[in-house]
């Protein structure tokens, strides 16, 4: 375990940490030349079959291609996820934790004071605040933090009291600083441990390479190409079950140092897993997810026929046990009502992506899952390809059973945007999480409703953050992003940006309940560009009032901006839903345009 003391915390340059990783960094950029080198001008080149023709040297050729195969993946894995991103990961959390401890030191500057070692650090009151409160020269907080008035110090009994109350109240401000000292002191001991530990195994686990040309080489290389493919696999598995260190981006750079047969082979073998991986280009992952949408439908239909088909006969002999999986007739039911779900949700959605969207660009399914109500990310064009891209987290109520209305939100932005023109645009419905079933009173018959707690914001952060990283990753050149959250979505689209530096120029939030801050400067894209609107009359405002989701994002004080959005709907809940329909007068939806002009950058 990590020996650091908070002494070093505070003392530590660790701007070396990223001096090391950027030197790492021209290093890897160096020798992956090197290793194109070895690829396009050596094999495709000097050795080419014109040059040079028969066994020997296509043995050559194979081990020069090899070489720089294993090369590169050794310096994506090894140099590129395990040291250079390690140092950056480690580098930016200690600062971060650097910065949350100089804090805190303000804090206690001058009236308390650290004390303790590496593994049991905590903060206790100074001599000499001691000595201002027995003299009762003590600060107004500190005064009405104790329940003290200048009035009780008018006797000696008032003072004596006094001095107690404000002692006790001192120490336990001490206790609080202890909790928050030891919290950061936790988070650098685990950054440093988890950084020592991937350093570590590089020394642990070196990389093998390509056996040597020789007598024994036929047998050698087979063994090799087996060992590498499952190395690949084993990553693969890694990656997706998040053992792996990888970002989106590192996924991307492994996913490209692939040869084709490499990429196809994981396809064929665990599509499931290639399919769900953010920093794999989106018409891949669009293929690999339609298929695998595709050969569920049979598969559902085959399970719940034979489901069906025991629950009959366990019926029909009065048995409550049966063969299937040797399961009784109550886990039976409920397989059978699950695999039921599922196959709703896999046939609303391939229904949907049939209809295709109503700006008639393509859809992309980048990812899906059946499970529960379900949750898809479907794009309307391509991502990776348009000038600007959009994100959409929707709000309460999302579920893959309203699906085909969610594409239609969508390919309305999408079409807004494209009309709005400067370039091409692709909008993305990004419903990865579990969106609130209702907003309204859920139980013991008070005002408590799902969409006014933070839990499923929260819980939705890293995976937004993924996906817009990973669209960053995975996008041909650079790219304008603006992230836009409805309704409950938009709190998870602030959640995510007050967590992480998103991958993202702007947020848009329409009928929004809160971003999960106070203001807008507390979010990574930073308050000007922070646009927010919401409808006289929507239902949200009794959400907005409470402040369970954060302060009113169009509020005075909030510091982002606000723009007009049109009351369209006959009723509160309709107005909530009404931002993206047309107005009944053929008047412009206002709000539709302005996103437009946000979306596509010609909005200042």
């Amino acid at each position: 375990m990590s020996d650091m003391h908070w002494k070093d915390l505070k003392e530590t340059d660790f701007g070396v940490l990223k001096t090391l990783a950027d030197q790492w960094g021209s290093y890897i950029g160096e020798v992956t030349a090197q290793a194109e080198i070895i690829t396009e001008d050596v094999v495709k080149k000097h050795l080419s079959v014109e040059n040079f023709e028969s066994e020997t040297a296509d043995d050559v050729r194979h081990q020069a291609d090899l070489l720089a195969d294993s090369l590169q993946d050794d310096l994506h894995e090894y140099a590129m996820v395990k040291i250079k991103a390690t140092l950056e990961d480690a580098h930016d959390e200690l600062v971060e934790c650097q910065a949350q401890l100089f804090d805190l030191i303000d804090v206690v500057t001058g009236e308390y004071r650290f004390e303790g070692g590496s593994s049991d650090p905590y903060v206790v009151v100074s001599d000499g605040h001691y000595e201002r409160i027995a003299a009762l020269d003590v600060t107004a907080a500190l005064m009405e933090r104790a329940g003290v008035d200048q009035s009780d110090f008018a006797s000696d009994f008032g003072q004596n009291e006094s001095r107690e109350r404000l002692i006790q109240t001192a120490e336990t401000i001490a206790g609080e600083l202890t909790e928050v000292l030891k919290a950061i002191m936790t988070r650098a001991h685990n950054s440093d441990d988890e950084a020592a530990a991937v350093l570590k195994s590089v020394v642990d686990t070196p990389a093998e390479q390509p056996p040597p040309l020789g007598a024994t080489y036929d047998d050698l290389i087979e063994e090799y190409e087996k060992a590498d493919a499952e190395r690949n696999r084993d990553f693969l598995y890694a990656l997706a079950s998040d053992e792996s260190e990888a970002t989106a981006g590192g996924v991307n750079d492994w996913w490209a140092s692939l040869t084709d047969e490499e990429r196809t082979a994981l396809i064929d073998s665990h599509p499931e897993l290639v399919g769900g991986l953010d920093g794999i280009p989106s018409d891949t992952r669009d293929s690999v997810n339609r298929d695998l949408l595709d050969a569920s439908i049979p598969n559902l239909e085959d399970k719940i026929s034979a489901l069906e088909t025991q629950i009959a006969l366990m019926e029909e002999g009065g048995s409550p046990y049966g063969s299937y999986e040797n399961a009784d007739m109550v886990e039976l039911q409920a397989d059978l009502a699950e695999a039921r779900a599922r196959l709703d949700n896999a046939e609303a959605l391939q229904a949907a992506l049939a209809n295709g969207s109503d700006s008639g660009a393509p859809l992309l399914l980048v990812d899906f899952d059946l499970s529960e109500d379900g949750n898809a990310v479907v794009s309307v064009g391509n991502p990776d390809t348009a000038e600007h891209t959009a994100v959409y987290v929707p709000g309460t109520t999302s579920d893959m059973q309203g699906i085909d209305g969610l594409i239609s939100d969508v390919s309305v932005m999408q079409y807004d945007a494209d009309k709005a023109g400067n370039g091409e645009t692709a909008v993305t419905l990004w419903l990865d999480y579990d969106a609130p079933d209702g907003a309204y009173p859920t139980h013991n018959g008070g005002v408590d409703p799902e969409a006014w707690h933070t839990d499923q914001a929260l819980e939705a952060r890293s995976g937004l953050n993924s996906y817009l990283e990973g669209l960053s990753a995975t996008h041909d050149g650079e790219s304008h992003t603006t992230v836009l959250g409805h309704s409950y979505g938009s709190a998870v689209v602030g959640a995510t940006a007050a967590e992480y530096q998103i991958d993202a120029d702007q947020i848009i939030d329409f009928a929004s309940p809160g971003l999960m801050v106070e203001t807008a400067d507390e979010l990574s894209v930073g308050g000007d560009d922070v646009w927010s609107t919401r409808a006289e009359g929507d239902v949200i405002n009794a959400a907005v009032l409470t402040g369970a989701l954060g302060a009113d994002p169009t509020g005075e004080y909030y510091g982002g901006n606000t723009f007009d959005a049109d009351t369209i709907g006959g009723n509160s809940i309709d107005i909530h839903s009404g931002y993206l329909k047309e107005n009944a007068d053929d008047e412009p939806n206002r709000a539709r345009t302005t996103m437009a002009e946000i979306i596509t950058g010609q909005k200042d």
